[in-house]
Formats: C-alpha cells, structure tokens, sequence
C-alpha cells in the first residue's frame, strides 16, 4: 500500500517497442540537461516541502551481511538486498561509490566493479527507484583526465532504449570549492546531462553554516544540499544516541534553513548506527529528529562482514525497523511512482 500521493504520475516512461533498435524519447530541458532529471528535482523539492522523505542505502543489491552479489554474472537484475529481506521492498533510492575510477580501475576502493555500478543503477532506474553516485576523491589535485573518466562513466549509464538515468553526484572526501567547480564544468563541457549535483558536508558544531559553506562552489552548480552525520557507540549506548539526535537535529536546522535561503532541496547524505546496537534506533532516535525537518531524502552507509548500518533477519532492530518501514513519513521504493515525470 502506498503511503504518500505526493507523486502520482505514470511510471517511468520508457518506450515498450520489442527490440534495441527502438529507441525512447529523451528529451533536454531548456536547462541542458534531460527533462527527466529536472522532474527528479521537482519531485525531490516536492517531497521536501511534505513530512516525507525517501529512504536510501548505499551498496544495497551488491552485499549485505554474510552475502556478496556474483560479480561475475551477466545478471543486470539483482533482488536481493539485506533491506528487503527485512521489509519485503527496496529502498527508494540506493547509492554506490567511484573512488578510485579516475586510476583507470576497474572496481571501486570497496571492490564493486563499476560494471556492476552501472547494471545496478539502471536496474533500479527500471523498478523506479533513484540513484546516487558519489566520488570519494583521494587528493584534491585531480586532472582533466581523471574528471574526464567521470564523464564518460556518467554518460554511459543509460538503458537500452537510450535513456539516460537521472544521477544525484556528489563528491566526497578531499575536495575543495575550485575542484567542484572544474568537475562541474567539465562534465558539462563532455555532454553530462543526466545529473543533478548534490554539495555535502560533516556534521558539527556550525550554527551559523559559515564553516558548511567553506568548500560550497556556487548555486549555479548545486542542487541540492546535504549533511554526513553518524551515530556511533561503544559502552554508554543511551548517551551516544542522545547526543548523535542533537547533533542532527543541530545541523538540520543550519542546513534547512541555508537551503531555503538558496532554493535548494535538503538531503542526509550520509547516517547510520554502526552496527545499531539498540532495539529502538530507527523510531526513537531516527525518526523524531527527522520528523521535524523538511528534507528530500536520507541514506544510510552499507552493510558488510564487518560493518552494518541497516539492519538484516535476526538483527536487534528488525521490528522496529518494520514500524519504521510503516510510518507514513517514510517512502520506500513501492511507496514512488513517477519521480521522472512532471
């Protein structure tokens, strides 16, 4: 059962022809990039005006806890997610890393090949769901090679029928203000049309955003802003999700009120308990803080062997995950229909 009307379009509207040599409509915007991507952000700025917001996970169909997709097959539809086997449905939006493709790589720094990236990606474009891809670069001193291998990456990931898959970019780690600025005008000058750019920075301690704002390359490139802030414990688990919930609830409020200065859609780009060590996180400590902020979306980190931010069948937090899952405010992939269209 849906829980929002908020977006009540068609599904995607890819051309149903039999055959590759068909080919769908894509049609640019008067803004350059496709009129899918630019309905993506209309939807995302709809969604963040309601009291819901998408929920995503990075890494989602590639590995979970105990379990790793066969990289080696063919295979551009994977159902398996350590979500879904909890919840029976996907997240709305899942996420992936290009660390490490400017080396001309074949996998990421995680070992995702990015192959694999691209298949998942338009897989999940098909079931409707979104898709984030961000670039944890290693050093700020990046060429116009390496920022080319990017592009051509992005101009890649598109179905069979022609469509290229709306893309939220981000760029992670060492960047500064003049690297955004020379990955956004060379993607544009290598045809990218297919993404919309997403600025993100730690939480802390920055009431007035002057420290958030330092790396921030210019509204005329971001589109959406967004924050990393993580929930860890070791003993005093009570304590540590107590003072993560003002700590988020602190930098939402900065970054709500930055968006709405310049008209840009909110995200949690990055959260998580590491290992969620108690019962109750997703609707006592999660939920609330989030219920009080209007933002699009937010995403926890990935589950593997050693660390896991979204829970699996017999982990501690299952049920509660479930009323999470339940709650109105939160929209999981069968809860859209219809972000690529007006």
């Amino acid at each position: 059962m849906n829980k929002t009307s908020l977006i009540i379009a068609a599904a995607l509207a890819v051309c149903s022809c039999g055959g590759n040599q068909h080919k769908a409509d894509d049609p640019l915007a008067d803004t350059g990039r496709t009129q899918r991507t630019e309905s993506l952000l209309t939807n995302l700025m709809a969604i963040g005006d309601s009291s819901s917001w998408l929920f995503g996970h990075q890494d989602a169909t590639v590995r979970g806890v105990g379990w790793e997709a066969d990289f080696n097959s063919d295979s551009t539809v994977h159902q398996r997610s350590d979500v879904k086997s909890v919840c029976n449905d996907h997240p709305a939006l899942i996420g992936f890393d290009l660390g490490g493709i400017e080396h001309g790589n074949d996998k990421n720094t995680d070992g995702v090949p990015f192959s694999r990236i691209r298949q998942e990606a338009i897989a999940h474009f098909g079931r409707g769901g979104m898709v984030t891809l961000s670039w944890t670069v290693d050093s700020t001193d990046k060429s116009e090679a390496d920022i080319d291998r990017v592009a051509q990456y992005l101009n890649t990931i598109e179905t069979t029928y022609g469509v290229k898959v709306p893309i939220l970019f981000r760029l992670r780690g060492a960047f500064t203000k003049a690297l955004w600025q020379n990955v956004a005008r060379r993607l544009k000058e290598k045809e990218v049309v297919n993404a919309l750019y997403v600025y993100s920075s730690g939480a802390g301690a920055d009431s007035d955003g002057q420290k958030y704002m330092e790396r921030y390359p210019g509204d005329d490139i971001i589109d959406i802003l967004g924050i990393d802030c993580y929930c860890y414990a070791d003993d005093d688990e009570t304590t540590q999700t107590a003072d993560y919930a003002a700590k988020l609830d602190n930098s939402l409020t900065m970054l709500c009120r930055l968006a709405k200065e310049h008209k840009k859609a909110v995200a949690l780009t990055e959260t998580g308990f590491d290992g969620i060590k108690t019962t109750d996180w997703w609707t006592r400590t999660l939920s609330p803080v989030l219920a009080r902020h209007h933002l699009s979306y937010a995403l926890v980190w990935h589950n593997n062997t050693k660390h896991y931010f979204a829970p699996f069948p017999g982990q501690k937090s299952v049920s509660d995950f479930i009323r999470f899952y339940n709650d109105k405010q939160t929209l999981f992939l069968s809860d859209v229909n219809g972000l690529y269209r007006n």
